[in-house]
């Protein structure tokens, strides 16, 4: 799964859809805020010319207009109809003058949300990687049978993994920051001075990554958890046709091994252990990713 942005919690759910739709209007933390844009900044030559021919378009239908009336109608209704024309044309143009005036509401969207989501080209190489993981392990969980029907719900995955999985991306990226002014600090003759000022900031973007990495590496082992607990809950769901089989070999072999009968009930009960020390083990992994209070 490539790797994909990351929102703050508390963008709205229509910006973030938008980004599935119309990417282009993402602009990366690393750039500035977008200015507002409405068709006459982004193109006032073009937007005059349209309005312009939109003048021409309503001014000589309604002359055509106000002709065949004139010809085929009473002069009184002729002029009343020749007014109302006129006024559906005047709000229709003042319509389409303050559309000009507008910005596009999936631009603003973006634009208010700006620094609040990153992208990957937010990230480098090794920030990107381990990000893409840590979002691996919060789909993983969020999408699993044990938490869609709410096994996992004292966990509070729904607010606990985006909240996680945020402040992870904005860690990442300042690494990334960092990592590059090193690299262009580091560019030249290399002196005492300057590594006695790099050295110590080295040594704690080391010890930030290795955070990092044991931060994704518990999102990782709550995703193993859930996975097993999902895979004994599918285990489960299949034992439910145990009947069936059983049904089955008393039709077609009356006389046939008893064993098999009590292997059924025998794996029935050691499934239903299984599932609950799954569930167990996933609860405690996931309550080592609680928010503080």
């Amino acid at each position: 799964m490539p790797m994909e942005p990351v929102f703050a919690p508390d963008v709205p759910a229509r910006v973030r859809r938008l980004y599935g739709t119309r990417p282009e209007l993402f602009v990366p933390a690393g750039q500035p805020k977008p200015k507002r844009e409405t068709p006459w900044s982004i193109a006032p030559g073009n937007t005059l010319g349209q309005l312009l021919v939109w003048l021409a378009v309503c001014v000589g239908g309604w002359i055509l207009a106000l002709i065949v009336m004139a010809a085929t109608l009473p002069a009184e209704v002729a002029a009343w109809s020749a007014v109302v024309l006129a006024g559906i044309a005047a709000v229709a143009t003042v319509g389409v003058v303050v559309k000009t005036g507008i910005e596009d509401r999936g631009h603003k969207a973006v634009r208010l949300e700006h620094g609040k989501y990153l992208l990957p080209a937010d990230f480098d190489e090794d920030a990107g990687r381990l990000l893409g993981r840590a979002q691996r392990a919060v789909k993983t969980v969020l999408e699993a049978t044990v938490t869609r029907r709410g096994l996992l719900d004292d966990v509070q995955n729904d607010l606990v993994l985006p909240e996680q999985l945020w402040d992870i991306a904005q860690v990442l990226r300042e690494q990334t920051i960092l990592r590059t002014r090193q690299r262009e600090v580091a560019r030249g003759m290399a002196t005492a001075e300057l590594e006695a000022v790099l050295g110590p900031q080295r040594r704690a973007l080391v010890l930030s990554v290795d955070a990092m990495q044991r931060k994704v590496d518990l999102l990782d082992r709550y995703a193993d958890r859930v996975r097993s607990a999902d895979a004994a809950l599918r285990a489960e769901a299949a034992l439910e046709d145990g009947d069936r089989y059983i049904e089955l070999l008393a039709r077609s072999e009356p006389a046939g091994d008893t064993a098999v009968v009590q292997g059924f009930a025998d794996e029935a009960s050691a499934l239903r252990d299984t599932l609950t020390r799954s569930i167990d083990a996933a609860r405690d992994a996931g309550r080592t990713l609680a928010l503080p209070e």
